[in-house]
């Protein structure tokens, strides 16, 4: 244990002294939540709409196929009960309800014409007002086709309190979660990978220093320098940007812990597969670039098409990025976010079994 803790001692010295990694490893993430805070961007785009067709007849299908084909509203059919949970937490702008009596023909006398549900986010009022503005057109133009005179259809609008979520808020978890990856990966393979090139490694094999003491000390360094970044990193959204942690700090860095292991693991098995320093850039980018677009860290991950978002879903910046965004947006616990958490745990397993089968330390 003496071993591990001057071998954590030396190697966090030698980072902390090392200017250019201090700047890559801060000054970089910070550049990029300062830059795309300020820009707002998806401040407004196409308006989410999900709909629960309860009739399932010709008329309805025209209706929702109209509105599908409308190319600013991003349309998915969904059951009223799953879509208003989404509404609530801001991930749909709208909801539509088409009731099981819906058609579009003239009404008889006396009798009252189908109403539809409209079901709105008030903390997205301009996607909203354009949504039940495209809704309502589409109705009268369905109408006036059939009656020339009066719609057939009536409206009733209702309003869902959901979640005010500005864009930095939702960058903020996915700036976190890249930092992480991009430190574990990076700076391990990096380090190892130097250090057995020159042939430290085994020179310090040759001394009475343990391999699972050294391994130990690398990952003690990088959970500490991971811990500072965060905190860096909350500090200056908290400050600057009036970011609020809704679920609170300790599971938010518990989570960011989890994933900085994770990533180790991933690190440890790349420095072991890399013979030269040239090596590591090309696969570390390999594995990291798909996740800068794919798992959610400057747009939503539905971004992605629906042919690979089943797989996409499932990536390790994914899971670290929905859980971090659900515990500081969504107020989630980490009960809540266990799913998520499992997925982590899986993923750190299969590092942990890579990094194993390729770490050579007979190479040293």
């Amino acid at each position: 244990m003496r071993q591990t803790r001057r071998l954590f001692a030396l190697l966090l010295r030698a980072y902390l002294r090392d200017r250019t990694a201090l700047f890559f490893s801060l000054v970089v993430p910070l550049m990029l939540m300062v830059i795309f805070g300020y820009l707002n961007l998806g401040d407004f785009g196409r308006v989410g709409l999900a709909i629960d067709d309860q009739a399932k007849n010709q008329s309805s299908a025209q209706f929702v196929q109209i509105l599908k084909g409308i190319e600013t509203l991003r349309v998915s059919e969904l059951p009223a009960d799953e879509a208003l949970n989404m509404v609530r937490r801001t991930e749909l702008d709208m909801l539509v309800v088409i009731p099981p009596d819906f058609a579009i023909a003239p009404a008889r006398p006396g009798q009252t014409v189908p109403q539809i549900v409209i079901y709105g986010d008030d903390a997205r009022p301009q996607q909203v007002a354009v949504g039940r503005q495209i809704v309502a057109q589409v109705i009268d133009r369905l109408s006036f086709a059939v009656t020339q005179t009066a719609p057939v259809i009536a409206v009733k609008e209702e309003t869902i309190q959901g979640v005010r979520l500005r864009y930095v808020d939702f960058l903020v978890p996915g700036i976190l979660g890249i930092n992480i990856m991009q430190l574990a990966i990076f700076s391990v393979a990096f380090a190892l990978v130097a250090d057995k090139q020159k042939g430290v490694l085994r020179r310090i094999m040759a001394t009475p220093v343990r391999v699972s003491n050294l391994l130990a000390a690398h990952v003690l360094t990088r959970l500490v320098i991971a811990t500072g970044q965060v905190a860096v990193l909350l500090l200056v959204a908290l400050v600057l940007f009036n970011v609020t942690i809704v679920g609170g700090l300790a599971p938010l860095f518990a989570v960011a812990l989890l994933g900085t292991i994770l990533f180790l693991t991933i690190g440890f098995a790349l420095a072991g597969w890399a013979t030269t320093e040239n090596q590591v850039p090309a696969i570390a980018q390999l594995i990291t670039l798909p996740q800068f677009f794919f798992s959610g860290v400057f747009f939503s991950k539905n971004a992605a098409p629906e042919l690979i978002r089943p797989a996409t879903n499932w990536l390790p910046l994914t899971l670290l990025n929905d859980a971090l965004r659900e515990i500081s947006v969504q107020g989630a616990t980490l009960w809540d976010v266990r799913v998520q958490i499992l997925g982590l745990l899986v993923w750190t397993l299969a590092g942990f079994i890579l990094a194993v089968r390729l770490f050579r330390f007979e190479k040293f």
